[in-house]
Protein backbone atom coordinates (compact mmCIF):
# COMPACT_ATOMS: atom_id res chain seq x y z
CA UNK A 1 0.00 0.00 0.00
CA UNK A 2 2.80 2.41 0.83
CA UNK A 3 4.44 1.84 -2.56
CA UNK A 4 1.16 2.45 -4.41
CA UNK A 5 0.50 5.65 -2.44
CA UNK A 6 4.06 6.83 -3.01
CA UNK A 7 3.79 6.15 -6.74
CA UNK A 8 0.45 7.93 -6.99
CA UNK A 9 1.79 10.97 -5.07
CA UNK A 10 4.83 11.05 -7.34
CA UNK A 11 2.68 10.93 -10.48
CA UNK A 12 0.18 13.52 -9.26
CA UNK A 13 2.89 16.14 -8.58
CA UNK A 14 3.12 17.45 -12.16
CA UNK A 15 -0.68 17.29 -12.44
CA UNK A 16 -1.02 19.54 -9.39
CA UNK A 17 1.17 22.14 -11.09
CA UNK A 18 -1.36 22.44 -13.95
CA UNK A 19 -4.37 22.24 -11.64
CA UNK A 20 -5.52 18.70 -12.45
CA UNK A 21 -6.50 15.94 -10.10
CA UNK A 22 -5.68 12.33 -10.93
CA UNK A 23 -9.38 11.68 -11.61
CA UNK A 24 -9.58 14.59 -14.06
CA UNK A 25 -6.42 13.42 -15.81
CA UNK A 26 -7.75 9.89 -16.17
CA UNK A 27 -11.00 11.23 -17.64
CA UNK A 28 -9.11 13.41 -20.13
CA UNK A 29 -6.93 10.41 -21.00
CA UNK A 30 -10.07 8.43 -21.91
CA UNK A 31 -11.12 11.17 -24.32
CA UNK A 32 -7.68 11.72 -25.88
CA UNK A 33 -7.23 11.99 -28.86
CA UNK A 34 -10.42 13.32 -30.44
CA UNK A 35 -12.72 10.67 -29.04
CA UNK A 36 -16.38 11.29 -28.33
CA UNK A 37 -17.87 8.99 -25.72
CA UNK A 38 -21.12 8.75 -23.77
CA UNK A 39 -21.19 9.79 -20.13
CA UNK A 40 -22.43 6.30 -19.21
CA UNK A 41 -19.43 4.70 -20.93
CA UNK A 42 -17.04 7.07 -19.15
CA UNK A 43 -18.65 6.18 -15.82
CA UNK A 44 -18.43 2.47 -16.60
CA UNK A 45 -14.75 2.68 -17.60
CA UNK A 46 -13.86 4.82 -14.59
CA UNK A 47 -15.95 2.57 -12.28
CA UNK A 48 -17.87 5.53 -10.89
CA UNK A 49 -21.51 6.45 -11.00
CA UNK A 50 -22.69 9.26 -13.25
CA UNK A 51 -23.55 11.57 -10.34
CA UNK A 52 -19.94 11.56 -9.08
CA UNK A 53 -18.64 11.96 -12.61
CA UNK A 54 -20.80 15.04 -13.10
CA UNK A 55 -18.66 17.16 -10.74
CA UNK A 56 -15.47 16.21 -12.56
CA UNK A 57 -17.07 16.98 -15.92
CA UNK A 58 -18.34 20.37 -14.69
CA UNK A 59 -14.87 21.30 -13.46
CA UNK A 60 -13.26 20.38 -16.79
CA UNK A 61 -16.04 22.07 -18.75
CA UNK A 62 -15.57 25.33 -16.82
CA UNK A 63 -11.89 25.26 -17.75
CA UNK A 64 -12.81 24.78 -21.42
CA UNK A 65 -11.16 21.36 -21.71
CA UNK A 66 -14.25 19.25 -22.46
CA UNK A 67 -17.53 19.81 -24.22
CA UNK A 68 -20.78 18.07 -23.26
CA UNK A 69 -23.80 17.79 -25.48
CA UNK A 70 -26.97 15.75 -25.59
CA UNK A 71 -27.98 13.74 -28.64
CA UNK A 72 -31.14 11.82 -29.40
CA UNK A 73 -30.82 8.45 -31.04
CA UNK A 74 -33.33 7.43 -33.69
CA UNK A 75 -36.19 5.35 -32.30
CA UNK A 76 -35.87 1.59 -32.49
CA UNK A 77 -37.98 0.01 -35.20
CA UNK A 78 -40.80 -2.00 -33.65
CA UNK A 79 -44.02 -3.49 -34.89
CA UNK A 80 -47.08 -1.40 -34.01
CA UNK A 81 -48.57 -4.39 -32.21
CA UNK A 82 -45.70 -4.18 -29.68
CA UNK A 83 -46.67 -0.60 -28.67
CA UNK A 84 -49.43 0.29 -26.22
CA UNK A 85 -52.62 1.23 -28.06
CA UNK A 86 -52.52 4.87 -26.94
CA UNK A 87 -49.02 5.30 -28.44
CA UNK A 88 -49.70 3.75 -31.84
CA UNK A 89 -49.54 6.22 -34.70
CA UNK A 90 -47.79 8.89 -32.59
CA UNK A 91 -44.28 10.07 -33.43
CA UNK A 92 -41.66 8.24 -31.37
CA UNK A 93 -38.52 9.70 -29.86
CA UNK A 94 -35.29 7.77 -29.41
CA UNK A 95 -33.18 7.60 -26.28
CA UNK A 96 -31.27 10.73 -25.15
CA UNK A 97 -27.58 10.36 -24.42
CA UNK A 98 -25.03 12.72 -22.94
CA UNK A 99 -21.84 12.85 -25.00
CA UNK A 100 -18.44 14.15 -23.88
CA UNK A 101 -15.51 15.16 -26.06
CA UNK A 102 -12.31 17.17 -25.77
CA UNK A 103 -12.28 20.72 -27.07
CA UNK A 104 -9.40 21.90 -29.28
CA UNK A 105 -7.88 23.56 -26.25
CA UNK A 106 -8.40 20.38 -24.24
CA UNK A 107 -6.61 18.32 -26.88
CA UNK A 108 -3.63 20.70 -26.92
CA UNK A 109 -3.57 20.81 -23.11
CA UNK A 110 -3.73 17.02 -22.87
CA UNK A 111 -0.90 16.64 -25.37
CA UNK A 112 1.37 18.81 -23.20
CA UNK A 113 0.37 17.13 -19.94
CA UNK A 114 0.61 13.65 -21.39
CA UNK A 115 4.15 14.27 -22.66
CA UNK A 116 5.31 15.28 -19.19
CA UNK A 117 3.55 12.30 -17.58
CA UNK A 118 5.09 9.85 -20.07
CA UNK A 119 8.53 11.29 -19.39
CA UNK A 120 7.99 10.96 -15.64
CA UNK A 121 6.81 7.34 -15.86
CA UNK A 122 9.70 6.41 -18.17
CA UNK A 123 12.18 7.98 -15.76
CA UNK A 124 10.69 6.06 -12.82
CA UNK A 125 10.64 2.79 -14.73
CA UNK A 126 14.24 3.12 -15.93
CA UNK A 127 15.33 2.71 -12.32
CA UNK A 128 14.25 -0.93 -12.65
CA UNK A 129 16.15 -3.48 -14.69
CA UNK A 130 14.51 -5.04 -17.74
CA UNK A 131 13.69 -8.21 -15.78
CA UNK A 132 12.16 -6.20 -12.91
CA UNK A 133 10.05 -4.16 -15.36
CA UNK A 134 8.82 -7.34 -17.04
CA UNK A 135 7.93 -8.90 -13.67
CA UNK A 136 6.11 -5.76 -12.56
CA UNK A 137 4.17 -5.69 -15.84
CA UNK A 138 3.14 -9.34 -15.43
CA UNK A 139 2.09 -8.81 -11.80
CA UNK A 140 0.00 -5.75 -12.67
CA UNK A 141 -1.67 -7.57 -15.58
CA UNK A 142 -2.50 -10.54 -13.35
CA UNK A 143 -4.00 -8.28 -10.67
CA UNK A 144 -5.95 -6.28 -13.25
CA UNK A 145 -7.43 -9.45 -14.80
CA UNK A 146 -8.60 -10.35 -11.29
CA UNK A 147 -8.94 -14.09 -11.37
CA UNK A 148 -12.27 -13.99 -9.58
CA UNK A 149 -12.60 -17.74 -8.94
CA UNK A 150 -9.18 -17.89 -7.32
CA UNK A 151 -10.00 -14.74 -5.32
CA UNK A 152 -13.30 -16.17 -4.03
CA UNK A 153 -11.63 -19.45 -3.03
CA UNK A 154 -8.89 -17.55 -1.21
CA UNK A 155 -11.28 -15.21 0.60
CA UNK A 156 -13.40 -18.15 1.84
CA UNK A 157 -10.47 -20.01 3.38
CA UNK A 158 -10.47 -19.79 7.15
CA UNK A 159 -7.71 -17.56 8.41
CA UNK A 160 -5.03 -19.56 10.17
CA UNK A 161 -3.49 -16.34 11.41
CA UNK A 162 -6.64 -14.89 13.01
CA UNK A 163 -5.40 -15.96 16.46
CA UNK A 164 -2.31 -13.78 16.01
CA UNK A 165 -4.37 -10.58 15.88
CA UNK A 166 -4.91 -8.75 19.17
Amino acid sequence: MDAAEWFQRWLSGPLDSVGLTMGEFRLLFLLYPNQQITVSDVARQRVRDRANLRLTLLSLERRGLVHRKFVTLPPVETRPSRLPKHKRGQPRIGRRLGMVSLTRGGTAFMRRVLLSQVKLVKSLMRVLSYREQWTLMRLCRTLRECYIVKFVKEIRIEDEDKDLLP
